[in-house]
């Protein structure tokens, strides 16, 4: 007996969550490169942590894809997109508040400047603060791009964790 509807999205996603993940993932960063290289849109040290988690979201669709007809890995890989999208999250409200309260960021070294002079965990610490180019994050349609993120934290790890828990991927 088959659990592959004919129709409708919840079967397309059962079937297609995390390899739609892994494309909107993609897409998302490609957009983010767009916006920086041909808009002209510096990223601050918040968007390259931003950009970072889409990339751990777009490799745990593709581990995902690898071990999705594993029973035992499916809980586990449902648990590792919440965290990294949690992780996302954080990031994008911090983002968020530093934008509404410019006053909460100094000014601060660029990415690259900070990832040159420090160990990397206190380089992350570093950009976690954000910085002055933080607070002017720019808008995209009217929406901060933080919020945009945010959006894409919610999307893509529901996309895969509807193949993850979905019927159709359920084998003895």
């Amino acid at each position: 007996m088959s659990s592959h509807s004919t129709g409708g999205i919840w079967p397309f996603l059962n079937r297609h969550g995390l390899l739609i993940a892994m494309l909107a993932s993609l897409g998302i960063l490609a957009i983010a490169f767009f916006l920086e290289y041909v808009m002209g849109m510096e990223p601050c040290p918040l968007c390259w942590l931003q950009r970072g988690v889409f990339v751990a979201l777009a490799g745990v669709a593709v581990l995902g894809m690898l071990l999705s007809n594993v029973r035992a890995a499916r809980w586990s890989l449902v648990a590792l997109f919440s965290a990294v999208a949690l992780v996302g999250i954080g990031i994008a409200m911090r983002h968020i508040y530093i934008k509404m309260n410019p006053e909460a960021a100094s000014c601060g070294m660029d990415v690259e400047t900070l990832l040159s002079f420090m160990p990397l965990g206190q380089a992350l610490m570093q950009m976690l603060q954000g910085s002055a180019d933080c607070a002017a994050a720019a808008d995209v349609l009217g929406i901060p791009l933080p919020v945009w993120t945010t959006i894409g934290y919610l999307l893509v790890p529901f996309f895969a964790i509807s193949q993850l828990l979905g019927k159709s991927q359920v084998k003895a």
